[in-house]
C-alpha cells in the first residue's frame, strides 16, 4: 500500500465534462422550444386554447421545464471544477487511469519503479536481510549491479542513501493532472501536462514524471482527434496539442547534497 495520502476524492465514474459552445446552446434553446410547443399543443387539446385555465397551466408548465433547465445546468456546473481552479479534489477514474502516460494507482509494473530506486551509492536490503551498496549500472536501464537488479525485482526490497529511504515507486504520478477533479482523459477541455523531461523547467511545480520510457513502454500516445490524448503546447498558453510522447524518460537528477529527485 502506497503511503500517499490525499486530501479527498470523488468517485465519479463517467468523465463528465460540460464546455457548451455556440452548438451546443443552440441545441438546448431547440429542445426547450419543442418541449414548450408540444406542451402548448397538448393543453389545447385537453383545456381549450385561450381559456383560462389553459393560461395557467401553461404558465405552470413552463416554469416547471425552466427549473428543471436550471436544475441541469447546475448539476453540470457542481461536477466540473475548471482545470486552473487550485483545488485538491481528485477523482477515483483519474487516478486510476493512465491518461497521458501516467502511472496508474496502485500499479506496480516495471515502468512505474522509480528511476532514482536503487541508484549508484545507494545501499541495497533484500527482503532475506542481505545488504550491499549499489555500484555499477545494471540492466534494463537502472543504476543497479548485477547483484543490486535483485533488490528491483525483490518485493520486499528496500534502499537508503544517506539514512533516506528511496521509494520503490513513483508516489507522485498517479495523481499527475487530477487535480481540479477532472477526469480520466487528456480531453481538449481537461488537456494534460506534457511527460519529455525536457518540458520539466518549463512546467515547473507543475510538472512530474509520467511512466518510465523502456523497451515495453515506448511512449506511444494513440492519439485520436477529438478525444485525445491533449497536452498543453506551453506552459504560458492554454492552447493544446496532440500529446507526443507518454512516458519520460529515466533520467536521474541529484540535489546539493547528492539525494536523487
Amino acid at each position: 500500500m502506497h503511503n500517499t495520502t490525499f486530501d479527498y476524492t470523488i468517485s465519479f465514474e463517467k468523465d463528465v465534462e460540460f464546455y457548451p459552445d455556440a452548438i451546443d446552446l443552440a441545441k438546448i434553446i431547440f429542445s426547450v422550444l419543442c418541449v414548450m410547443f408540444t406542451m402548448a399543443i397538448s393543453l389545447k387539446y385537453h383545456v381549450g386554447e385561450g381559456t383560462k385555465k389553459y393560461r395557467k397551466n401553461f404558465v405552470l408548465f413552463t416554469l416547471i421545464v425552466l427549473i428543471i433547465v436550471q436544475y441541469y445546468q447546475l448539476w453540470f456546473a457542481f461536477l466540473t471544477v475548471p482545470v486552473d481552479f487550485p483545488s485538491t479534489a481528485r477523482r477515483w477514474d483519474c487516478l486510476e487511469s493512465s491518461k497521458g502516460g501516467k502511472v496508474a494507482w496502485e500499479n506496480k509494473e516495471t515502468h512505474s519503479i522509480n528511476p532514482c530506486f536503487c541508484h549508484a551509492n545507494a545501499t541495497c536490503t533484500l527482503s532475506g536481510g542481505q545488504e550491499f551498496n549499489v555500484t555499477t549500472p545494471g540492466k534494463a536501464g537502472y543504476n543497479a549491479s548485477a547483484t543490486s537488479d535483485l533488490c528491483i525485482e525483490d518485493p520486499a526490497a528496500t534502499c537508503t542513501f544517506k539514512n533516506k529511504e528511496i521509494l520503490r515507486f513513483l508516489e507522485e504520478s498517479p495523481q499527475r493532472d487530477c487535480n481540479s477533479a477532472r477526469g480520466g482523459r487528456c480531453s481538449p477541455g481537461q488537456p494534460c501536462t506534457p511527460c519529455e523531461w525536457s518540458r520539466k523547467e518549463e512546467f515547473g511545480e507543475r510538472w512530474s514524471r509520467c511512466s518510465i520510457c523502456n523497451s515495453n513502454n515506448v511512449g506511444k500516445c494513440n492519439f485520436v482527434p477529438g478525444v485525445g490524448p491533449y497536452c498543453y503546447k506551453s506552459a504560458t498558453s492554454r492552447e493544446v496539442v496532440p500529446c507526443t510522447k507518454c512516458c519520460t524518460d529515466k533520467v536521474l537528477e541529484f540535489d546539493d547534497d547528492g539525494i536523487c529527485f
